[in-house]
């Protein structure tokens, strides 16, 4: 009996790797996570008090067809959203993609 729980235990613990996401409660109550495209958070809160657009450089791998490799500089967009809730909540999107939330200090 001893070595079902222990096969068990086993088995849980090479499954599929746990994916945890981060959940953001929007000012009208609605929930969002990261992984949301920007128009699904967007839709479901209301708009942000501040909104800042930049470029991210970002470093990739360039597999190029005569088998020679290197890499390249490529730049993403990055959207930053902050929600005043009491404490400066700011929503990260890049390539329109909620990637993180950040927490701020307290807003006035």
């Amino acid at each position: 009996m001893r070595w079902i729980f222990t096969a068990l235990a086993i088995g849980l613990a090479f499954s599929e790797g746990q994916a945890f996401a981060d959940n953001f409660r929007c000012p009208n109550e609605n929930i969002v996570s990261t992984g949301d495209s920007i128009s699904t958070v967007a839709s479901k809160c209301d708009p942000p008090a501040f909104m800042f657009k930049r470029e991210e450089p970002m470093t990739i791998e360039d597999n190029r067809t005569d088998s020679k490799t290197g890499t390249r500089i490529i730049y993403i967009e990055v959207q930053e959203w902050t929600y005043n809730q009491g404490l400066s909540h700011t929503l990260i999107f890049r390539n329109g993609i909620f990637s993180e939330i950040r927490f701020g200090g307290f807003a006035k």
